[in-house]
């Protein structure tokens, strides 16, 4: 199984994280939508775009938070000021309140898709981020219930910001799939030929801040 690849010279601290619906606790390796060839045969194939912000909006994005806990967040807004690269990129503020069982999470469609992105033979999930250093979060990636996908929703495992924009590559196979929520009878495999939703989530009581995103692939 690969590792979670971050290019950056900080040093990875490992953060206990849990969501709004409890700790992801079930992982189930595998991937639809094409069988991922043995690392030494493994052919490779084109990246595909899921979101860039060039066109100057952030397609469906919507946030969720703790409010019972006092924390907030803006959905992601395409913005000129800071990007990775282009002209846009997306950002959202946040306050993750004063509970310690979960904070906020942010979340965005694809402007390059009727609702999702097929990334088949794809394996590994890449995304641009600038966000506050030293605070815990985990990458989620929702399926869309069309083109072969289920509805199951996935969680990675955790990460830690930089304060700077750094690359964040998560293979497929280390997402747990959400066990409390999404759909929950689905074939326990992550369909790639329907990638509807990525964003993050934040843990409770860890602080606030602005986070900032671009440049999101499916390698």
């Amino acid at each position: 199984m690969k590792k979670t690849i971050i290019i950056s010279s900080i040093t990875a601290v490992l953060f206990v994280l849990t969501s709004c619906a409890g700790v992801i606790e079930v992982k189930t390796p595998g991937i639809s939508g094409g069988k991922i060839a043995a690392k030494s045969e493994k052919k490779k194939f084109k990246p595909v775009l899921f979101e860039d912000f060039e066109a100057g909006t952030a397609v469906g994005s919507y946030s969720y938070a703790n409010t019972g806990g006092n924390a907030s967040a803006e959905k992601f807004i395409a913005t000129l000021d800071e990007k990775h690269g282009g002209n846009y990129s997306a950002y959202s503020s946040f306050d993750t309140g004063a509970d310690g069982a979960w904070g906020v999470g942010i979340g965005t469609q694809s402007a390059y898709g009727g609702g999702y992105i097929d990334a088949k033979d794809r394996d590994t999930f890449s995304i641009w981020v600038k966000a506050p250093a030293g605070m815990p979060f985990y990458f989620f990636c929702n399926e869309a219930q069309d083109n072969g996908g289920d509805g199951e929703f996935w969680n990675s495992p955790n990460q830690t910001g930089t304060g700077k924009w750094d690359l964040y590559e998560v293979s497929m196979d280390e997402f747990y799939k959400n066990i409390y929520s999404g759909n929950q009878e689905g074939n326990n495999a992550v369909d790639m030929t329907a990638m509807g939703t990525v964003g993050l989530q934040f843990s409770g009581s860890v602080g606030k801040g602005t986070v900032y995103i671009d440049d999101i692939y499916f390698k």
